[in-house]
């Protein structure tokens, strides 16, 4: 289950590399953690991401109106939950149809 969490720069993780993600660590590869509020993607203790708090409420359609704990659990939970299962196409449909009819025929 992957986690969101707001930069604070208190917190060490580990980099995907095994390597450990201090804050400094995190400060000195993105800059921008200490201008604008930024989410880390947290698997276990593994920051898997660093993405900045406003681009990633605008590609998951969250509303403004919300807090950044609330914008951050919306986020979570559309990227735990499972994808929706895939619709039958017009091919399958029509196979099942015809295989229908076949075994009303009988």
């Amino acid at each position: 289950m992957i986690k969101l969490e707001l930069f604070n720069g208190k917190k060490t993780y580990m980099f995907p590399n095994g390597e450990v993600a201090t804050p400094e660590r995190i400060k000195q590869q993105f800059p921008a953690v200490e201008v604008f509020p930024h989410v880390l993607e947290v698997n276990g203790n593994v920051c898997q991401a660093v993405q900045e708090l406003a681009a990633m409420r605008s590609s998951y359609g969250i509303d403004d109106a919300l807090t950044d704990a609330q914008a951050l659990e919306a986020m979570q939970k559309m990227i735990n939950s499972p994808p929706p299962a895939p619709e039958p196409s017009a091919q399958e449909r029509i196979a099942a149809a015809l295989e229908f009819q076949n075994l009303i025929n009988m």
